[in-house]
């Protein structure tokens, strides 16, 4: 019983600033998943004017030209909602974490440092791989979404002058450097390593005090 009392002192006073890492963390996925679907949106707009201007100016039947972006978009699609999926699991299963501290905080049962001990294993000795993995995703994802939105641009401000020849050169190769947003994108998902780990770090000295 002295146990759990001592494990509660010590680990009330973390459990505040641990939630609050991981609405942070949780803040730096949704963003850039975010960022993610709004290009998707701006995709769909933009699709759709070059669609009309072909079909004007180059007879292009819409149905022809939705055929030859078919592919493409939906990869594209497919894509986001694997994406999206990911990090709502991710999202869910570290609010669930922060749900379950709280409750065994708020038990009397003898087994509380017990509890936290299982919860703990799941926590931080997980592999740091999905972490990393749910981040490159994120980021490869958000540089094609921007990609094929600049090709799209590009392909409208030639405005009448624009041919089937062209949508066909994009849909069979779109590549553009954006260093400037790639760069902002890595910093974010430097961010999230960082919280992650100094929320491992935290906890690793909640249980080394415990202990004692």
């Amino acid at each position: 019983m002295e146990d759990s009392k001592q494990f509660r002192s010590v680990v009330e006073g973390v459990v505040d600033s641990y939630e609050s890492k991981v609405k942070t963390v949780i803040s730096l996925m949704r963003e850039v998943n975010q960022r993610i679907k709004s290009y998707h949106i701006e995709q769909e707009e933009l699709v759709d004017r070059l669609r009309n201007i072909l079909a004007k100016n180059e007879c292009l039947r819409k149905k022809d030209f939705d055929t030859m972006m078919d592919g493409i978009r939906s990869h594209q699609e497919a894509r986001e909602q694997e994406t999206s999926r990911m990090v709502d699991d991710f999202c869910g299963e570290e609010e669930e974490n922060v749900a379950r501290l709280k409750e065994i905080l708020a038990t009397e049962k003898s087994s509380v440092i017990k509890d936290f001990e299982v919860l703990k294993e799941k926590m931080l000795n997980r592999p740091k791989e999905r972490e990393r993995r749910i981040g490159r995703i994120l980021k490869d994802f958000h540089r094609d979404q921007e990609e094929l939105n600049t090709a799209l641009r590009m392909l409208l401000e030639r405005g009448p002058s624009v041919r089937i020849k062209d949508l066909r050169a994009m849909v069979k190769a779109f590549h553009f450097d954006r260093t400037e947003e790639n760069t902002r994108i890595d910093n974010m998902l430097e961010e999230f390593e960082r919280v992650k780990d100094e929320i491992s770090n935290q906890w690793q000295g909640v249980m080394a005090t415990v202990g004692n």
